[in-house]
């Protein structure tokens, strides 16, 4: 089965075969110590429990953890997804993602054709924008 989405994906750097989906101008919003803290959370978690516990749900830990510390609120997380098998490029999260200069019923409208209601995109957005932003 060919696992897209909330697949852990993004903290493939590119580094074994060009352009990455991290490198997508849309995931721009992280930082790289944001990618280095989760891998040591990754390998701390692979080190006490082996890899029962896949890199797509340390990701989304690691973002429901962040919000809640960052004075938001607390959540059930469901576990279970799937590392992605196959590398996500740069050109599949252009494709998938609005661009960062969208307009607010442009970003609306995309993300709609995904499932995404109203409330979900602004907390979605407002997970790529806690702490540091940045301006290219």
């Amino acid at each position: 089965m060919h696992i897209m989405g909330c697949d852990g994906s993004v903290l493939l750097d590119g580094s074994h075969g060009g352009p990455s989906e991290q490198t997508a101008p849309p995931n721009q919003s992280p930082r790289k110590q944001a990618f280095n803290i989760i891998e040591d959370l990754r390998n701390l978690v692979h080190r006490e429990r082996g890899r029962v516990v896949l890199c797509a749900d340390i990701v989304a830990l690691a973002a429901r953890d962040a919000v809640h510390l960052s004075g938001g609120p607390d959540y059930d997380v469901p576990l279970g997804r799937n590392d992605g098998l196959t590398f996500a490029t740069q050109n599949a999260a252009l494709a998938n993602l609005p661009a960062p200069s969208s307009n607010a019923s442009t970003i609306l409208s995309a993300l709609a054709t995904k499932n995404l209601t109203p409330t979900d995109v602004v907390a979605f957005s407002g997970g790529h924008t806690i702490g540091i932003s940045h301006c290219s």
